[in-house]
């Protein structure tokens, strides 16, 4: 079954990575709008949101009810990946648009890589691809990197509102 799993999360990346590259080389366009927003900007604003709420939400049932973890995991691990990929589509569009119209990306950079080193880390830590101390030191570096995240996920919305 853990195969099964490593294995869906490895196509999940996989196909992030597929998208992203057809996206920078236009080869999907992800810029039309829809209601107020570009579709790009959708997908980034459920994908953020999604981890934004669901990470918590996770720590705490995770301490509340140990022995819901299992499926709990599942959750955690396929839905943030699927978080992952509606990012990715978001930071291919900002990458793939016309230097005339290209964006300050500083926030959008820091964000990108601690979701990065997020999947980089979870990867390793779900299917215990590492063991002993590298698992502890992953570990922190995960945690870390969540907490990465919620700092710069705040610049970088009210730098997108321009309040920075």
């Amino acid at each position: 079954m853990k195969l099964l799993e490593l294995i869906i999360a490895f196509f999940i990346v996989l196909i992030s990575v597929i998208l992203m590259a057809l996206i920078y080389f236009d080869l999907i366009s992800v810029g039309f709008v829809i209601g107020s927003y570009r579709f790009n900007h959708w997908a980034v604003i459920i994908g953020a949101f999604y981890i934004a709420i669901i990470t918590p939400v996770f720590v705490l049932i995770k301490r509340s009810k140990p022995g819901s973890l299992r499926n709990l995991l599942k959750f955690h691990v396929f839905g943030n990946l699927l978080a992952f990929l509606l990012i990715s589509v978001h930071f291919a569009g900002q990458l793939s648009r016309p230097l005339e119209f290209y964006p300050n990306l500083g926030t959008g950079v820091g964000l990108y890589i601690a979701m990065s080193v997020l999947v980089f880390t979870g990867f390793f830590l779900r299917f215990s691809l590492v063991a002993g101390e590298y698992r502890k030191g992953l570990r922190i570096v995960h945690i870390l990197a969540v907490l990465s995240f919620y700092i710069v996920i705040i610049f970088h919305v009210l730098h997108g509102f321009g309040y920075i």
